[in-house]
């Protein structure tokens, strides 16, 4: 725990940073308007999911109900003819929530980097520098969240190229904090 002794700082601010840069990201930046699209029936659909009562969630068409039904001849010959697809429904936006529960991923996974970061970038070590700093922090922040939604796309053909431009540069600015922010050794 000696980590979060000598990091506090860089933690505290690099979170508030990332939330603040996500923020940026979903609310005025405009990249990020194209990741859906709208159906052609829009308010045909919206009435369908409304009448069937569907609650919020994830839900995936055709659907077998168990997993040894994937093998089904009849689910096989459903997902062949298609459509295939996902719904994602969802409540009412919670804001204190959502921003809350967003600043805590970020808490941790900020945390985490810290903590790999202190072990590969001892505080006390002579040769640790703002660029080992920056390097060692900026590609696992890279990584973290450049990554995140790749598995979507390569499964359910999701747009994640902003994820990963965002991810980009989220893992640059934490690293830049890190590195700005490090206890590093005296001479």
């Amino acid at each position: 725990m000696e980590f979060l002794i000598d990091l506090w700082i860089p933690i505290l601010t690099a979170t508030f940073a990332l939330w603040v840069a996500s923020t940026l990201a979903w609310m005025v930046m405009p990249h990020h308007f194209g990741d859906r699209r709208k159906v052609h029936c829009e308010d045909e659909l919206m009435k369908f999911v409304k009448d069937q009562n569907i609650s919020a969630g994830n839900y995936m068409f055709p659907y077998p109900e168990t997993a040894a039904g994937m093998n089904k001849p009849e689910h096989m010959d459903k997902y062949k003819q298609g459509p295939r697809g996902t719904l994602n429904v969802y409540e009412m936006h919670a804001m204190p929530t959502n921003v809350g529960l967003t600043i805590l991923y970020f808490l941790v996974t900020v945390s985490t980097i810290a903590y790999v970061t202190h072990v590969a970038c001892q505080p006390t070590h002579a040769s640790t520098d703002f660029m080992q700093v920056f390097r060692v922090a900026g590609t696992i922040g890279i990584l973290t969240y450049a990554s995140n939604n790749v598995l979507n796309r390569i499964w359910f053909r999701q747009r994640v190229w902003t994820d990963i431009v965002d991810g980009i540069a989220y893992g640059l600015l934490l690293g830049l904090i890190f590195a700005m922010l490090w206890k590093y050794p005296v001479a």
